[in-house]
């Protein structure tokens, strides 16, 4: 079992549990239902339980346990987005499914928060190579003129923030220490609680958000009945 490279502060700790359940929280309201908000729950506790046992921080199978765990769930968040909850979440006005992914501001914070602590590896945070916040901010700067902006135009946003969620998913994989790692300092840190919460929650919330997108604009139905509004 690899361990933590640095004893991670209270602070952190109790950020990546206050925004990952109120990730759960968002989508439960959205989609008002109460099922959702309660499997929201199970698997941020199922997920929460293997990362405090150690499990997942264990490197020496191929592929890593860790990977065996998050492509199930982003396969998961897909077939989500594509299903009739997805069609509910399009259903939502555009400019809050936009304005929705400025949640990834607070999570580039805490990741930055943990690469200045020594807990996540610098390449993870926007000292390094990841990008991600311009999603998050761009977001909110679209959010109050969305409907001023040409259906191209968010296409384009989206495309570009979904390619930023894409890469530094790249970058976090082929930071783990296994067979394929090609960048250092190993990322050990999203197999440990309260982090794992990062690949389990928060990159599938923001993944099924730009689905959402992409339907909603895709829909032509849906479009006709946003502009009337």
């Amino acid at each position: 079992m690899e361990p933590l490279p640095a004893q991670p502060s209270l602070i952190l700790q109790v950020g990546f549990i206050v925004l990952s359940i109120l990730l759960v929280a968002m989508f439960a309201i959205a989609l008002r239902s109460r099922w959702v908000f309660g499997i929201g729950i199970v698997w941020l506790v199922f997920t929460g339980i293997i990362g405090s046992s150690g499990l997942l921080s264990v490197f020496d199978s191929t592929p890593p346990r860790i990977l065996l765990l998050l492509f199930p769930t982003f396969a998961v968040t897909i077939v989500l987005g594509l299903s009739k909850w997805g069609k509910h979440l399009s259903l939502l006005p555009l400019s809050l499914l936009v304005g929705y992914q400025a949640f990834r501001i607070p999570v580039e914070i805490l990741i930055h928060l943990a690469a200045e602590e020594g807990v996540a590896p610098p390449q993870m945070s926007w000292d390094g190579i990841n990008l991600d916040v311009l999603s998050g901010a761009s977001a909110l700067l679209l959010f109050p003129f969305v409907k001023r902006i040409p259906k191209w135009g968010i296409l384009l946003w989206n495309t570009l923030a979904l390619c930023l969620l894409i890469w530094i998913v790249g970058v976090a994989v082929l930071s783990f220490p296994s067979a394929f790692q090609r960048l250092k300092p190993d990322n050990i840190w999203v197999t440990y609680f309260p982090f794992v919460w990062l690949p389990t929650i928060a990159v599938p919330a923001a993944l099924i958000g730009h689905i959402a997108v992409y339907r909603k604009l895709l829909s032509r139905k849906d479009q006709q009945t946003e502009n009337k509004h």
